[in-house]
């Protein structure tokens, strides 16, 4: 009868962690090869003008990086020098992980706060990892990523107070103290639904840890008060270049490729679910993302940031939601269960896949038909950095040739897109960037240096006499001097 038992318990703890390892192995897998694919290139607009550089050139980078919640950073630094390994390899194989650490979490969500079973929330789980938003969140934003998977597993945990040990539930409190340092949005989001929780619930060990977590977020507001603050300037200046792309039309057009298809079973899964813990970030999220129409004059508050964060939560819940319809036999394609699920799920594979693996001109990609609508807030493919793929073979052939041909004394110039690839490549030169070329060529503080720009790029080069150097397929380089009008 014990031996009995005991293979039950085996055979309980097997199956235990059989369903998540297939999450995390799916996960693990996607993400990896959206990597592979990429290689030799590194992928994300952040990864290579911030993380790569950052981490090459780390004393360099630290002061400024200091002030912009580096908790990220740190990890990253500590695990290059303490392993010897090149920052290129940890940065990826750090997204990799949390990519697969996030969608463990997503299957806990499922099992303890939606009570659905093993292979439910296995569904659940693929239906989260490959939505766009989640994917364009893991592109560059890897501080975002690691917050938001701190943040759920936070919140999956306090959502079954008080029926857990006071010892998990004080473990809540480290964890969520990384939350908020990792990232700013995410602090701030966290900090709220704890806040707004303890509230609700009126536990005191809730509120403890909501107050703890509040401070310490407030701290490194308070110690990141000039960057802030800075941004916020920025974000108010009366530029067009700036304000351009937060036009409602702009940001009413990411929501709806975002979220639009989720919303009617994202709301289905809202109505059905009895635990309010998720629904707080979902709110706040969506107030987040329409903040532009109480303050349409400032990107300040970065909307296009909280609609990416709103899908992901909805996401969530629109997987519920199809878990509901499936089960009540709403959505009945076929008498097996199965290929009702799979019927759902193939599409958004379909669209996730898309997204992450074709290369920039891809007709497929749905995404490229509101290319100028949405191209300022995200690739239209993970297949990409600040430039695409093949421009990056080509940049890389104009710096070798800049390398070998142009003086050490003279000034390279070009869009500050470029500013990561010039730090990494470029030897020993001085690389000036700007938002806005043109405003550079109207300076009077250089008479001579090589402008780069893109090969569809033109400027008004009045007062300058301009010589070709170099192009290629996708850029050239022009060397200028400035002539002087009588």
């Amino acid at each position: 009868m014990h031996k009995v038992s005991i293979l039950k318990s085996n055979k309980s703890t097997i199956t235990a962690v059989k369903y998540p390892l297939i999450v995390f192995s799916i996960a693990i897998s996607l993400r990896s090869i959206i990597e592979i694919l990429a290689l030799p290139y590194p992928i994300g607009y952040d990864v290579i003008n911030y993380y790569l550089p950052s981490l090459v050139n780390f004393d360099n980078h630290w002061t400024s990086a200091s002030n912009q919640f580096p908790l990220y950073l740190l990890l990253l630094h500590t695990i290059t020098s303490v392993l010897q390994i090149h920052p290129r390899i940890v940065i990826s194989a750090s997204v990799v992980l949390i990519f697969g650490l996030f969608s463990l979490v997503i299957y806990s969500i499922a099992r303890n706060i939606f009570h659905l079973n093993s292979f439910q929330s296995i569904f659940v789980s693929i239906f989260v990892i490959f939505q766009v938003s989640l994917l364009r969140t893991s592109w560059d934003l890897h501080k975002d990523m690691l917050g938001l998977t701190i943040t759920l597993f936070c919140l999956s945990y306090v959502s079954r107070f008080p029926n857990i040990s006071k010892r998990i539930m004080f473990a809540i409190l480290p964890l969520s103290i990384i939350s908020v340092l990792s990232d700013r949005m995410i602090g701030f989001l966290l900090s709220s639904v704890l806040i707004i929780y303890s509230l609700i619930k009126r536990e005191r060990q809730i509120a403890i840890i909501a107050i703890a977590t509040s401070i310490i977020f407030v701290v490194a507001l308070i110690a990141n008060f000039d960057i802030i603050r800075n941004n916020i300037i920025i974000g108010n200046v009366e530029n067009e270049t700036i304000q351009q792309p937060y036009t409602a039309l702009n940001l009413v057009i990411l929501f709806l490729l975002m979220s639009g298809i989720l919303i009617p079973t994202g709301v289905i899964g809202v109505m059905k679910s009895r635990n309010i813990i998720l629904k707080i970030p979902l709110i706040v999220s969506l107030l987040g993302s329409f903040s532009w129409v109480v303050f349409p004059n400032t990107s300040a508050f970065l909307p296009d940031r909280w609609i990416i964060i709103f899908s992901i939560f909805l996401s969530i819940f629109s997987g519920y939601g199809f878990v509901t319809l499936i089960e009540n036999k709403h959505i009945m394609i076929s008498n097996k269960k199965l290929r009702n699920y799979l019927v759902v799920l193939i599409p958004f594979i379909f669209l996730g896949s898309v997204f992450a693996t074709s290369p920039n001109n891809s007709y497929l990609n749905m995404y490229g038909a509101f290319h100028t609508y949405i191209g300022h807030y995200g690739p239209l493919t993970m297949q990409y950095n600040s430039i695409s793929l093949p421009e990056s073979e080509s940049l890389l052939s104009l710096i070798e040739w800049m390398n070998d041909n142009v003086s050490s004394q003279i000034i390279l110039m070009g869009s500050k897109h470029v500013r990561g690839w010039m730090e990494l490549e470029l030897d020993n030169r001085t690389f000036v960037y700007s938002d806005d070329i043109t405003d550079l060529l109207k300076s009077n503080k250089y008479n001579e240096f090589y402008l780069l720009s893109r090969n569809s790029e033109s400027f008004q080069l009045q007062n300058f006499s301009s010589n070709l150097s170099f192009n290629n397929s996708d850029f050239s380089l022009h060397h200028l001097k400035r002539v002087e009008v009588e």
